[in-house]
């Protein structure tokens, strides 16, 4: 099945959620959470690189996204995890697609 063509609206979109969803890591090895459970790491997080390949397929990590990528590389971005890789774009445009079909989502 072909891939269909992201849209500039779409590429925003996805851009938008990724940005909000890498800007939410925290190092377990800092205090996050106070008594009872509360979450106190506001203010502590950090903004996780994002992975990318270039043109002659060179991994290149960037700590937010250039709206003047095509949509195919943004659609590559990934994190890398030690020897694992989450396709965190891929994922949200699946997302996307699934809130388009079931609740008729209009971007």
């Amino acid at each position: 099945m072909a891939r269909k063509r992201v849209t500039k609206a779409r590429k925003a979109l996805l851009i938008e959620l990724e940005s909000m969803i890498g800007n939410e890591c925290y190092n377990a090895n800092i205090q996050n959470w106070g008594p009872g459970g509360v979450f106190e790491g506001e203010g502590s997080e950090f903004r996780y690189p994002i992975t990318f390949r270039d043109e002659e397929g060179r991994k290149v990590k960037k700590r937010s996204i250039d709206g003047d990528m095509s949509g195919d590389t943004v659609l590559g971005g990934y994190y890398a995890f030690g020897a694992n890789e989450l396709h965190i774009m891929n994922g949200l445009n699946r997302v996307l697609d699934y809130l388009e079909r079931e609740y008729q989502l209009k971007i």
